[in-house]
């Protein structure tokens, strides 16, 4: 026989004593144990529901603490990318401080890394030729007083129809088509003050192709004629970053909607972006 006493039981919270270290509705911690975000354990003589102790500050410190929205208010989501900290002033993508992030790395490496979990130094998103031919020719038969969102969304609708491949769902096809839709959409805006050069898609020199340059300064030529500098480039890098992730936004729910209907990348794209004409 052992003279060592037994290991002390954890200790357990009520419901109510979880809510209320979590600053949430007991229901709220019914639905963190449905998503598996929180264990819980049935009281003895089976009358309601015991949590551990730890666990629950584990979840606090991870910021779980969200009330549902009431009617009427802005929509938000829980995202499992980003975490918010607003005592300090700043947010995290998967535990790493977006600034510093914004700070060393590109969009691409970042978006790369954020799907993949592997960081990939210089890595380029290519739009695929035929893709990115049908987005431009969709975007250059559009009236000239159509707005960027107008053409982004043909240019999604074009892109999808010109892809056979499209409803393949599997992870590494949807990876793939995520890498090629970013740089087609971009690619197909007209190029800011670029002359016509005959094919209709404003594209000017670019009309070839998108070359080896990284997202941000082909997108920089969408937005302004204006020849860019170094910190110009930089600034608008590190924007694209600093938005990677949200769960702030009406579309941030249609997409989700159309992901969750099994519709293929480019629909979800398209309702996504339908959303924010609202």
């Amino acid at each position: 026989m052992s003279d060592q006493p037994a290991a002390a039981e954890p200790r357990r919270l009520t419901t109510r004593e979880a809510a209320d270290r979590l600053g949430v509705k007991p229901e709220t911690v019914y639905a963190y144990v449905s998503r598996g975000q929180l264990g819980s354990r049935r009281a003895p003589g089976g009358r309601g529901s015991t949590f551990d102790a730890a666990e629950v500050e584990a979840l606090s410190a991870r910021g779980a603490r969200r009330e549902p929205q009431p009617a009427g208010t802005d929509l938000a989501f829980r995202t499992g990318v980003t975490l918010i900290d607003p005592e300090a002033g700043r947010y995290y993508f998967r535990g790493v401080d977006a600034a510093e992030l914004a700070g060393r790395y590109g969009y691409e490496e970042v978006a790369e890394w954020l799907w993949t979990g592997t960081l990939r130094p210089g890595v380029r998103f290519t739009a695929p030729p035929e893709t990115l031919a049908a987005g431009r020719r969709a975007v250059g038969a559009l009236p000239p007083h159509s707005t960027a969102m107008d053409r982004l969304r043909a240019a999604a609708v074009a892109a999808s129809a010109a892809d056979p491949l499209r409803f393949d769902l599997s992870p590494d096809a949807v990876l793939g088509t995520a890498r090629a839709l970013i740089p087609t959409l971009v690619g197909s805006l007209p190029v800011a003050g670029a002359r016509d050069g005959g094919d209709g898609t404003g594209q000017g020199q670019e009309a070839g192709g998108t070359g080896g340059a990284g997202l941000a300064p082909r997108f920089w030529r969408r937005l302004t004629a204006r020849t860019p500098d170094a910190p110009s480039l930089a600034a608008l890098e590190a924007a694209l970053v600093l938005l990677i992730d949200h769960d702030l936004a009406a579309s941030t729910l249609a997409t989700r909607v159309a992901a969750s209907a099994r519709a293929h990348p480019y629909a979800v794209v398209s309702a996504g972006l339908g959303a924010l004409e609202g």
